[in-house]
């Protein structure tokens, strides 16, 4: 069979089935074999009897070409129904969008609705509280007013009191123990030394006391400072909270 009767053949038999396109693919690609084997000193015989049967070769064509036309349409159909799901989906999304969007917009109406309302009873409220406040702020005043002029007097009868009686001991005690020195001289020449001893010792104890005294009264005026200082903190930190 030569290179054209066998290719008139194969495109006889082929162009029932497939494409007018991939019939001119095909009899190219056997067109090439039939020259390759002329080239080789082949005869056309030879060669179509190496390349076999047009109606198998034709049928094999047919089998594998229907093979990837179901293929294609296979992906075609899977490919309209993902495109299918994708614009279900973007319609429920835009549907879920726009209730979500009504929802979140009602509720923000009813929010500014209800802070509204707060803010009316907060400003009719705000009068009251603020007499309340200043009435409180008053009596808070006046306690601590109170409790500043109770607070002086008994400082004053305490310092009156336990001061003059400090300041006085330590002088009185302070004259004995000068005195007692004065006495000394003449004690220790005229009088017994037992006398002596004891002038010395009534010195020695008055100093003592004068010095203990004085100590005592420091001691109680660092406590006087503190309870002053107390006292005054205490009456701050009520007025700040009364006025709050």
């Amino acid at each position: 069979m030569t290179k054209e009767s066998y290719l008139n053949a194969l495109e006889n038999l082929l162009k029932k089935h497939i494409s007018k396109e991939e019939i001119n693919d095909i009899l190219r690609d056997y067109g090439e074999y039939f020259d390759d084997g002329r080239r080789q000193n082949k005869t056309d015989i030879e060669i179509s009897a190496k390349l076999g049967d047009p109606e198998m070769i034709a049928q094999q064509f047919i089998e594998e070409i229907g093979k990837e036309n179901t293929k294609e349409s296979r992906a075609e159909k899977i490919d309209q129904a993902l495109h299918k799901m994708k614009e279900g989906t973007e319609k429920a999304f835009t549907t879920l969008k726009k209730e979500t969007s009504k929802t979140i917009q009602s509720a923000s109406d009813k929010m500014n609705t209800i802070n509204k309302s707060n803010s009316q009873k907060q400003s009719s409220f705000h009068v009251g509280g603020s007499v309340k406040k200043g009435t409180k702020t008053i009596f808070s005043v006046i306690h601590s007013i109170f409790t500043f002029c109770l607070f002086a007097f008994l400082q004053f009868i305490f310092t009156i009191t336990v001061y003059a009686f400090c300041i006085c001991a330590v002088a009185f005690f302070v004259l004995c123990g000068i005195s007692g020195i004065f006495c000394l001289g003449f004690s220790i020449t005229f009088l017994p030394l037992i006398l002596s001893l004891s002038i010395i010792f009534i010195i020695i104890a008055s100093i003592s006391l004068a010095i203990l005294l004085i100590l005592l009264t420091i001691y109680l005026l660092k406590i006087n400072f503190k309870i002053i200082k107390n006292i005054f903190m205490n009456n701050r930190k009520h007025i700040a909270k009364e006025a709050i």
